[in-house]
């Protein structure tokens, strides 16, 4: 039996699976996140949230028309990424879905480890998580777009995004504010439009649908994660919704409104003069840094 805190209800396993199912794939539809016959490329990172969107979206393939792959990206982590990639090679076949993995080495050039090494010599200036987001996006765009795919679903849940939000806020970062959200148009013809089926739904119950699923994978975290700030946002916001279970739901509601009404400059994004990938700027992030961690491997 699930309970469900914020709407006050007990669940039966079953219903509970229906529940979940209908809510993500309302808003797959309602949202217009996939429409029928396009290819979706599903990011995937062998953990369970990543995995139990792969398992809803190839249990529901046919009813949505859609061709599905799925794409790892392997960062070059040392005794986390490799037991990661093994579950997710598993479910793939077990769910008869194309699995195509690349690394950063295959991509960028280095591992995510070596660039850590890289960082620590130039005294910190970027923090692990802000190297590994940008090259992660670069890499499953490139490979996405690779792929032929239409659009590219990622297993951001409620939790991710009021996380996002609330970090966006502490750093009056508008642009981000206004841009984020369950579905980003494609703006540039090398980038694939991003989608999040589980947008609505929070971390536990995506957790709850998985276990429900027999989706098992190692229990490892990252070992990077000491260095982020978001984790911060995300012990705390954990440690208000033990009081109030509705808190998460009034920060997205809070996000939804703020977000739509929040005006940011958009200048159309370029082509990156170094590789041809969409850029904000003259050279896109992933190569500013590569820049910047060839520099400090030079020094």
């Amino acid at each position: 039996m699930a309970w469900i805190p914020y709407s006050g209800v007990h669940l039966c396993a079953r219903h509970f699976v229906q529940r979940f199912e209908s809510r993500a794939l309302w808003a797959v539809e309602k949202l217009g996140m996939i429409r029928r016959g396009e290819r979706v490329a599903v990011a995937v990172s062998g953990g369970k949230d990543s995995l139990a969107l792969l398992r809803l979206l190839s249990k529901h393939r046919d009813r949505l028309s859609i061709e599905l792959v799925a794409v790892l990206i392997d960062e070059g982590i040392r005794g986390y990424r490799p037991r990661k990639v093994e579950a997710a090679e598993r479910y793939a076949r077990e769910w008869g879905v194309e699995l195509v993995v690349r690394s950063f080495r295959d991509l960028l050039g280095l591992t995510l480890d070596e660039a850590v090494a890289r960082l620590m010599e130039g005294g910190l200036r970027y923090k692990p998580c802000t190297v590994c987001g940008v090259f992660r996006r670069y890499a499953l765009n490139a490979v996405a777009l690779e792929l032929g795919a239409d659009k590219l679903a990622t297993a951001h849940n409620l939790d991710d995004e009021v996380q996002a939000f609330l970090l966006n806020m502490a750093q009056a970062s508008f642009a981000a504010i206004a841009r984020e959200g369950a579905a980003t148009p494609r703006s540039h013809p090398k980038l694939v439009p991003r989608v999040k089926p589980f947008y609505f739904i929070p971390e536990k119950e995506v957790l709850v649908y998985a276990l429900l699923q027999g989706i098992e994978t190692p229990e490892v975290e990252c070992p990077y994660i000491v260095y982020s700030t978001r984790h911060v946002f995300r012990r705390w916001l954990n440690a208000v919704a033990e009081m109030d279970p509705t808190v998460k739901h009034r920060v997205m509601a809070l996000k939804v409104m703020v977000s739509g009404r929040v005006e940011a400059p958009r200048e159309p994004l370029r082509s990156c003069t170094l590789c041809g990938m969409p850029a904000s700027k003259g050279v896109c992030k992933a190569c500013e840094l590569r820049g910047y961690l060839s520099s400090v491997a030079k020094a």
